[in-house]
């Protein structure tokens, strides 16, 4: 099989010939630069380091290291064009308002102010959003991905970067102002949610006009919970977010008609699952199973008919402190939870600093290795 007819298969809930890997296809699947010039370090792969999201780091991945570990997606993502105003060498605002500190010694940028913190539902009206076209540069992506879609090698995963609607208000409000505002200033929610929804339904836009149509994954990315538990009540997600969500969702779909749809959220999300089957996700992302009520046999169990699950390979215990057999373990049991069918496997989010790059290499060669299955079984 080729990597796109493999991966094609495993979402189609079909025993692939071997479980599919990602690497970097989105801004949920990657590394973080430290962990990723470790990696290139160790493997003797030279060249400059791109980077996906200045605040958090992350990094586009080298061809070279997606052929060495024979990864069978390639994202498609435009250019991020970082709207900035310099404050100090450790400090900027970016074109939200939001203002980013990089602690001393630190590995990302800190949310240090939020624009809308304090902010009345009359400020909000005249909150200056930013205009979606000067975010990122889509010179030339069009012919590169028409190109890549054409060959039929690779599964072809569209990630606008930083695509949430949720998340995003409580960057600008604040996480308690926001969780505040759901739950006794409903109004000013609904208000930001709306302008946010806009801005990054105007953004997926402007990028799916010039490559929906070759995708095969679409990605969104909004995180509801945390290790322990959902942020919000079903309830009030049921009233407030989802409805969002699921115009979101139905827009994004017509403007890549041959896609599924890819939904990340980290922690203990069991509880809004059946909502987001319902409004749309085919792909849940990261199967983060360190969290509460995330094992990933029940996951399987129960969701599995509908969904398929992209990544589970621990990245709070396992990656960074494992041994390599203990890492090559961790993959050899999430594929008996998860596979054969509806799983691509990577790490739980982006992986770490402090993970070292031979237990990156354990892990993709023990999927590759073990994640094998024969003739018959297809």
């Amino acid at each position: 099989m080729t990597p796109r007819e493999r991966a094609l298969r495993a979402l189609e809930h079909k025993v692939p010939d071997r479980i599919p890997l990602d690497l970097g296809s989105t801004n949920c699947t990657t590394m973080t630069r430290v962990a990723y010039e470790n990696l290139k370090s160790y493997l003797g792969i030279e060249g400059e380091t791109r980077l996906m999201m200045e605040n958090f780091q992350i990094v586009f991945i080298d061809e070279a290291v997606l052929e060495y570990f024979q990864i069978d997606t390639r994202g498609v993502h435009p250019q991020p064009v970082f709207q900035k105003t310099i404050i100090d060498e450790r400090t900027y605002k970016n074109e939200f308002g939001i203002v980013y500190r990089m602690p001393e010694n630190g590995l990302y940028y800190d949310m240090v102010e939020h624009p809308l913190a304090g902010k009345s539902l009359e400020e909000l009206e005249d909150y200056p959003w930013p205009d979606p076209a000067k975010s990122m540069n889509l010179e030339g992506l069009r012919e590169k991905t028409q190109k890549m879609y054409e060959e039929g090698k690779y599964l072809l995963v569209g990630d606008m970067i930083d695509t949430g609607i949720f998340e995003p208000c409580w960057y600008l409000r604040g996480f308690e102002n926001f969780l505040v505002d759901l739950l006794i200033n409903k109004d000013f929610a609904l208000k930001l949610m709306e302008g946010m929804y806009n801005y990054q339904l105007n953004r997926y836009s402007l990028f799916l006009k010039e490559v929906g149509e070759f995708l095969d994954v679409i990605f969104v990315g909004d995180d509801l919970a945390t290790a322990e538990n959902v942020i919000m009540s079903p309830e009030t997600y049921r009233e407030l977010i989802k409805p969002f969500h699921k115009e979101y969702f139905r827009q994004l779909k017509k403007l890549a008609p041959r896609a599924k749809l890819l939904y990340h959220s980290c922690g203990s999300i069991l509880q809004f699952i059946p909502d987001l089957i319902e409004i749309g996700v085919d792909i849940l992302n990261p199967v983060q199973v360190s969290a509460q009520g995330m094992e990933p046999a029940i996951l399987k169990e129960r969701f599995g008919r509908e969904l398929s699950f992209w990544g589970a390979i621990d990245t709070t215990f396992v990656l960074p402190r494992g041994t390599r057999e203990e890492v090559r373990q961790e993959v050899r049991t999430r594929i008996d939870q998860l596979g054969p069918e509806g799983y691509v496997l990577t790490s739980v989010h982006d992986i770490q600093p402090d993970v070292p790059p031979e237990n990156v290499i354990a892990m993709f060669e023990e999927a590759r290795a073990y994640g094998c299955f024969s003739v018959k079984e297809l």
